[in-house]
């Protein structure tokens, strides 16, 4: 079950579009169970995740300050740097859109790792799927969170994220 009230049908049009099959809808849930929690971990630390956790009242914070970072803002620093936060839905479903994308560039057969192949379609290189492009943009949400909780640390005590990086090929 979804923390954030995050399901299948989120990965339907648009930004996030996944094919959902007769058999994908599952699939695309065990993905969102999984790394749902594994990001807002990472992004909080143990204990402000279980905080924040215990603060959510049908997948919505009920704090403001676990409000402010859930909803998506704009935040000016000191360093008149500005940063931009799409809100913790959208960066989990950046996540997850990109970890399930990833995982389906080849499948495990009876004779091994293979890559799918269409009669009518082919393969895009990962150089030029939109996969890498949507977990940047996840990680720039995430870095402005966690730059948001550093520079108000006083209301965020038990923080202990994780820095995370942006994919790149070089």
């Amino acid at each position: 079950m979804s923390l954030l009230n995050i399901t299948f049908n989120d990965f339907g049009k648009g930004k996030y579009e996944l094919h959902k099959g007769m058999y994908e809808s599952a699939k695309i849930q065990a993905y969102i169970d999984k790394y749902e929690r594994i990001y807002l971990v990472k992004l909080l630390g143990a204990e402000l995740f279980k905080d924040f956790v215990a603060d959510l009242v049908a997948g919505v914070p009920q704090d403001a300050r676990y409000l402010a970072i859930f909803e998506a803002f704009e935040y000016d620093d000191v360093n008149c740097t500005v940063y931009i936060s799409e809100g913790m839905l959208e960066m989990i479903k950046g996540f997850i859109y990109f970890q399930y994308l990833k995982d389906l560039t080849n499948t495990v057969a009876v004779s091994g790792n293979v890559r799918q192949m269409g009669e009518n379609s082919e393969n895009v290189s990962s150089l030029n799927s939109m996969i890498y492009t949507r977990y940047n943009e996840a990680v720039k949400t995430y870095k402005t969170i966690q730059k948001f909780i550093c520079d108000n640390s006083k209301d965020y005590l038990k923080f202990n994220g994780v820095k995370v990086s942006y994919a790149n090929w070089i």
